[in-house]
């Protein structure tokens, strides 16, 4: 488990046929860390590597995290 923007954010690969692997992500409440509050399953996206399955995840968290930081800021520019 990594941490992203104070986001507790895990990055995992499921095996396919064929040595070939496809990447989920989970993202998890800073204040309640074992509380989900996003999850992927990217099945479009197949890697020869289980470690570039796995990057490729946390790649989708973080740019999720971001974009969910950068909402909260224009929401809050807007009031």
């Amino acid at each position: 488990m990594q941490h992203y923007k104070n986001h507790p954010i895990y990055g995992f690969a499921v095996s396919e046929r064929g040595m070939l692997w496809h990447s989920r992500g989970v993202i998890f409440d800073p204040k309640h860390p074992t509380r989900e509050i996003k999850r992927f399953e990217c099945n479009d996206v197949i890697c020869t590597s289980r470690k570039e399955a796995e990057e490729h995840a946390l790649t989708l968290c973080r740019a999720w995290v971001d974009g969910l930081r950068s909402e909260s800021k224009n929401r809050m520019s807007h009031s």
